[in-house]
């Protein structure tokens, strides 16, 4: 059975055109998504916000002066790049020109500094003018939220300034406020594509245990005929064939894991060992679906890969691989018709990343590995019936 296990490993890997869809069109796609999505993940990302400021005589006076210099230091939690105006005029220019998304200012009307509120003013204009908006108006709200419990504390109080510590503390929104994440890590659009890419690519895997179990059926290949007049049972054959093309499907896909983890540079969130894991899950649906296949009667080869061809291409439209589009009808249907979605085993093996890269734990990886595992055996049960009922008048 071993021998046999070589023998039928070393014919499939002579056959170059099995790796055509299995390793090379992941590799290709998997490039092409590189170049394709660069900006997609950067559109999450917002940089700092331009920003005027009326650097006058108030302006100098005023604290706030000090908190948007400290907004405005470089660094990675860096939110606003401040350009200094002599006057509001020369900011209003820079305003309606777009050099700027707002400008801060302090007015001067001789009211005590702490209760003075900055003004803003927003260009309507101006592209991502949303953003800016609630970024400096939060700014400015938070300032002023602020300014007003100073005032408070100081009129019910005046003691408590004498204590540093009491003021930091009830400025310090850390002591009521933890920061959590709820995905195990940083959501990015452009991973959707690549897990369906993978989902593609494993399921185009079924071409391999095509292959292999053709050439174990004597009515389509000569070498099948051989080993029916073999000494080795039917069962024996059939499993030394499938574990070949299992490990051959498993390479493949490991490779264009390797290639888009460390090349393309795709996070998977630290998890790359259970991805391999999973991936060990979708070469086996791969196998079985082959299989089921590969085992129907009266069929030629080439007629099988097509069915194939056709049957991968429609389950992952349903895996959104072919754009935004086809991303927001496989959302759809997953959000509208879950158990139409839960019979695709594209978008199962779609799951299984979604559940290493959002979840915290392994739960639902866990499960999501039982669902494959469940199409595994249905397909391979059906792929038996299949055999049970094959007989050859002669060979």
């Amino acid at each position: 059975m071993a021998t046999l296990f070589v023998s039928t490993l070393r014919a499939l890997v002579r056959e170059k055109a099995l790796f055509i869809w299995s390793l090379i069109f992941p590799l290709i796609m998997a490039t092409m998504f590189m170049f394709l999505f660069v900006t997609i993940d950067d559109m999450t990302d917002y940089d700092p916000v331009p920003t005027g400021v009326v650097a006058d005589e108030a302006w100098d006076e005023s604290p706030f002066s000090g908190v948007a210099a400290a907004l405005g230091e470089v660094g990675d939690d860096q939110l606003l790049v401040l350009r200094s105006f002599a006057d509001e005029e020369e900011a209003r220019e820079a305003l309606i020109a777009g050099e700027v998304a707002g400008v801060l200012s302090v007015n001067g009307e001789g009211e005590p500094v702490l209760a003075v509120a900055p003004g803003v003013k927003i260009n309507p204009t101006a592209d991502g003018d949303a953003i800016n908006r609630s970024i400096l108006e939060s700014v400015v709200a938070t300032y002023g939220r602020d300014a007003d419990l100073m005032r408070a504390i100081a009129e019910a109080d005046p003691r408590a300034f004498a204590d540093p510590a009491r003021l930091a503390e009830a400025f310090d929104g850390s002591a009521v406020t933890e920061e959590v994440a709820l995905t195990h890590g940083a959501p990015k659009q452009s991973v959707r594509f690549y897990y369906a890419l993978f989902a593609m690519a494993a399921l185009f895997g079924a071409q391999i245990a095509v292959c292999a179990v053709c050439w174990t059926q004597p009515n389509l290949s000569p070498l099948g005929a051989r080993r029916a007049l073999g000494a080795i049972g039917r069962t024996r054959t059939l499993a030394a064939t499938l574990a070949a093309c299992w490990l051959l499907s498993f390479g493949c896909l490991v490779v264009a894991f390797l290639y888009t983890r460390f090349v393309v540079g795709v996070d998977f969130a630290g998890r790359e060992g259970w991805c391999v894991v999973g991936l060990a899950g979708a070469a086996l649906v791969a196998c079985a679906l082959g299989t089921a296949l590969g085992s129907l009667p009266k069929i030629d080869f080439g007629s099988k890969t097509g069915i194939l061809t056709g049957v991968v291409c429609l389950l992952s439209l349903f895996t959104g691989l072919y754009g935004e589009p086809c991303m927001a009808l496989a959302d759809t249907v997953a959000r509208d018709f879950p158990l139409l979605s839960s019979l695709n085993p594209a978008k199962a093996i779609c799951d299984v990343f979604y559940s290493l890269y959002y979840y915290d734990g392994l739960d639902v990886f866990a499960g999501n590995m039982v669902v494959l595992g469940a199409f595994a055996v249905a397909l391979f049960a059906l792929s038996a019936l299949f055999m049970r009922r094959q007989r050859y008048a002669s060979l």
